[in-house]
């Protein structure tokens, strides 16, 4: 029996030896025919090892050109790169293997199937765009928006810390202007203290976006002060002599009050602001002054101007100039002085010219009929005489030269005015004896 089955195997042993590799050929030609060796194009995200590795050399990167994804080549039969998919592979870039500061190699890894496909050889890379990183401080800016309750003033604000310090790229740090904290002081009448996210701002106003910056803090401690406000007057001084012919008028400005603010025991004790002499000095003027103050420098210790945009106040000091004019004075309202009892005066003129100084708007106000003055004769005998003229003047007024008079003293007996007002008296006192005699007699 084993003797016919080994006689079949090595009958034709030739043949059967040909006819098994013709097989294997065939399976394999129809092996290869179903599925044959192929490329196909995969793409993968590419993952970053040793991230810190730039930061810790004071660099800091930016990926460009959207080189965070990989698409490269694969090779091998149909059936394996069909059931493959973009998970099935790694793309990894070093930083430490970075190149001129610009470019890093991927590495490109088969994480399924590594035995039966094969990656392009080609190199890939990740294209990055470095910088320096720095670190700079920011002086914290309070910003307050909203209006304190009524009679209320906004004091002053803190922040806590002062400073901020950010780091980032030098490219976006540079933008930065100032880092504002903001708080709502809408209606409040007291103190207050909130924490709040700074916020970054560069020279236009515009917000910087701080997706690749740090902070050395998170929040800031912001305290606002309330303070209670009044309203007071403003009181200008001056100093200085003007010239002659000249004289100070008066002060205009506006407004004529301010609104102050400060600790209600403060603005107790205050109800004006005085603006020293030194300020307005009207020395050698000879015209209007006109001067910008800025008051808030004379403001008492502890008190502030409400508004401090309204310090500076416009003021005229008003200077004009003395006019000269002539004017009638009645001789009638001239008192005679030292007039010896056996005279009498007659003044030669019902008026006499006076010429007066002063402001055009007081001399047009004057009334001639009003002027009084005297005169002194003492020593004088009769005659005509040339008097030295007094004129009772309003402090408004001042001779421009001095005034005459021109008088005839004559005897008081031969004065026919003594005798008209004796022959006056006379007559008067008849007619009282008359009156009485008349009551006498009706009594009766």
């Amino acid at each position: 029996m084993l003797n016919r089955i080994i006689k079949r195997i090595t009958n034709n042993f030739g043949l059967k030896i040909l006819a098994l590799i013709f097989a294997g050929a065939l399976w394999l030609v129809v092996v290869n025919i179903d599925d044959p060796n192929t490329t196909r194009t995969f793409t993968t995200t590419v993952n970053i090892e040793n991230g810190d590795y730039l930061t810790s050399i004071g660099k800091y990167y930016e990926i460009v050109n959207n080189s965070n994804t990989v698409t490269f080549k694969v090779s091998g039969k149909r059936s394996y790169l069909e059931r493959m998919s973009n998970s099935d592979f790694r793309a990894v870039a070093d930083l430490e293997t970075i190149e001129d500061l610009q470019r890093i190699p991927i590495e490109i890894s088969v994480q399924r199937y590594g035995g039966s496909v094969t990656v392009a050889s080609k190199v890939y890379y990740l294209e990055v765009a470095v910088e320096d990183l720095i670190s700079k401080p920011f002086m914290i800016t309070v910003k307050t928006n909203g209006t304190v309750a009524e009679k209320h003033a906004l004091g002053e604000t803190s922040a806590s810390p002062t400073l901020l310090r950010v780091s980032g790229p030098a490219s976006v740090i540079n933008t930065i202007d100032k880092a504002v904290v903001s708080v709502d002081v809408e209606g409040i009448s007291q103190d207050m203290t909130d924490s709040v996210i700074p916020v970054l701002y560069d020279k236009d106003d515009k917000e910087v976006d701080t997706k690749d910056l740090s902070f050395n803090i998170q929040n800031v401690m912001v305290s606002m002060q309330i303070l209670d406000t009044k309203e007071v007057t403003l009181n200008f001084q001056t100093k200085g002599t003007l010239p002659d012919g000249y004289e100070y008028v008066g002060i205009e400005y506006s407004p004529q009050t301010v609104s102050v603010k400060g600790v209600s025991a403060v603005l107790n004790t205050i109800n004006s602001i005085t603006v020293p002499k030194e300020v307005l000095d009207l020395t050698d003027a000879t015209g209007n002054i006109e001067k910008e103050v800025d008051i808030s420098a004379y403001l008492p210790e502890g008190v502030a101007l409400e508004n401090s945009k309204k310090a500076k106040i416009a003021v005229v000091v008003k200077i004009e100039k003395h006019e000269k004019r002539t004017f009638k004075a009645p001789t009638a309202n001239i008192t005679v002085g030292n007039l010896a009892s056996r005279y009498h005066v007659n003044f030669l003129s019902d008026t006499v010219k006076v010429e007066l100084e002063g402001l055009a708007s007081d001399l047009d106000a004057l009334d001639a009929s009003t002027l009084t003055g005297s005169i002194d004769v003492g020593g004088m005998s009769e005659g005509e005489h040339t008097v030295s003229l007094e004129l009772n003047l309003d402090s408004k007024f001042k001779l421009a030269k001095n005034a005459t008079v021109t008088i005839d003293i004559v005897p008081a007996n031969g004065n026919p005015a003594l005798d008209n007002k004796k022959e006056d008296t006379e007559k008067e006192d008849s007619n009282k004896q008359d009156s009485q005699k008349e009551d006498s007699e009706t009594a009766e």
